[in-house]
This record gives structure tokens, sequence and C-alpha cells, in this order.
């Protein structure tokens, strides 16, 4: 873990990160409050959900990209990396921590930040206070997910690395924004079964930011609220078990790393 630190502080003052994990994203709420959100209820309950609603999708979103803005790093150290496993006293256990950990920490910056945007924009248009209705349960979820995303995204990476090759990173890089796209938006409006949503990471962060930021319950359909709820501890203990196991093939992948040549990512 004693790259956990100069990781964090790589994260926290990545540019791009910043601009596509929070100016970006902050553009999808202006459009929430005041573009989408004709026909809502004149309802504090109503316009607390639909606030809720738009923070966790988005939230989602938010920490989708600081995953694909960091594992792809990886790629330029493959032969530094290797090096490090066989003659000097890092593992690739302790590394993949390392990023997890500082993605748990970015991650949660990007939660706080969707939130006080969130909070701002929603509240000023409704002409009422929206506050998150639990900060604690913010703090741990985006830890969790920070770590996930950053789990998944170095599998891919090095899947691409060890066995598909560079020219495919382009493709692959965005495959976790397309899940999030998928099965985020997917429960806001779709009755998927209870089963999916529970297996699926992405509903579990999805439906754990809207419980944290709402104080009621997260349901099937979060903008239904007759739809059938979720029973929050299974919606941790899949996150959890997500974690552990990407941890695990990272690094077993990481053993087998590859030492490659940023040339072989060109396309032309």
């Amino acid at each position: 873990m004693s790259l956990a630190l100069p990781y964090t502080r790589s994260v926290l003052t990545n540019r791009s990160l910043w601009f596509w994990g929070v100016v970006f994203m902050a553009f999808w709420f202006v459009l929430g409050a005041y573009v989408f959100s004709g026909g809502l209820p004149a309802t504090r309950s109503a316009e607390v959900a639909y606030t809720s609603s738009w923070y966790a999708v988005i939230a989602l979103f938010s920490l989708t990209t600081l995953a694909m803005g960091i594992a792809t790093s990886i790629s330029y150290g493959t032969s530094a990396l290797a090096f490090g496993f066989r003659y000097t006293r890092l593992t690739p256990r302790a590394f993949a921590l390392s990023l997890m950990a500082a993605a748990g920490v970015m991650g949660l910056f990007l939660s706080f930040i969707m939130a006080g945007v969130v909070s701002g924009l929603f509240s000023a248009h409704f002409g009422t206070t929206i506050l998150p209705a639990n900060l604690a349960a913010i703090v741990g979820v985006s830890i969790l997910s920070g770590a996930f995303m950053m789990g998944l995204a170095t599998t891919l990476v090095l899947v691409v690395v060890n066995h598909l090759g560079l020219r495919s990173m382009s493709f692959v890089e965005f495959v976790p924004l397309i899940l999030s796209y998928i099965f985020g938006f997917a429960q806001l409006f779709l009755a998927l079964p209870a089963w999916v949503l529970y297996l699926s990471p992405w509903n579990d962060m999805e439906s754990l930011l809207f419980q944290a930021f709402s104080g009621s319950p997260a349901r099937i359909v979060l903008t239904d609220s007759a739809s059938p709820i979720l029973a929050w501890p299974l919606l941790v203990g899949a996150i959890v078990v997500w974690v552990v196991v990407l941890v695990g093939v990272a690094s077993v992948l990481l053993r087998g790393i590859r030492s490659v040549s940023v040339q072989e990512g060109r396309q032309i």
C-alpha cells in the first residue's frame, strides 16, 4: 500500500478527471433541474425523489470516468511494473490495492461534489432546500464504488495488455461507461428483476447512492414510489464481493503482465 499516497495525489491533481468527472457531469444536472423537470408534481416527496434519482445516476457516471481516466495509465507502465514485480518488493496485490485506495478517495471527492452541485441547482429550481439525508452512507458507498470502478477498469486494461493488444484499448476503455449508461438509466424507468439489480454492481451503487441522498429505501424502479423496496444489506454485500473478486482477478493478471510498447496502440 506504499503507492496509495502518490497515486491518490496524482488522481486529485488530474485536470482531465476533474473536467469530465465534475464539470461535464454538472451539465447533466442543469438539464435535469431546468429542462426535464417539467410536469413533476409540486410536492416535497416528489422533488426529493427526483433530485435523488438524478444524483444517483450522474454520480454513477462520474465515478465511471474516474476509473476510465486512471486505469489506462497502466498501459504506459507495463515495463516498469513487470520489472518491479520481479526485482523489487512490490507485489501485484499491493499494487491493485493501492489503485483501489486512490480511486476510493477520489470517488469520495467526486460524490460529495456531485451532492453539493445537485443540492444547489435543484434547491434553487424548486425553491426549497434539498440536502443529502445521510452523509456517512454517501462516504461509505462512494469509497466502495470508486474501488469497484477502478478494479473493473484495471481488469479490463490488463486483459487488453496481456491478451488482446493495445489496439483494442480505445474500445475496451469505454465498456464501464457504456454499462453505466445501460444499467443506470434502466433502473429509472424499467422494472428489472430484483436478482438482476442485486447482481449488477452498477444498480447496487445507484440504489445505495439514491438511498443515501434521499433517506428513503431504494426501489426496483427508482422513479416509482409503488415499486418493491430493495434490501440495502444485500446491495452493500454485493458491492463488497465484487471488489474482493476484482482485487483477486487483477492481482492474477498483474502477475503475468506483458511488457508492451505504447506504439502497439497506434491505429494507423
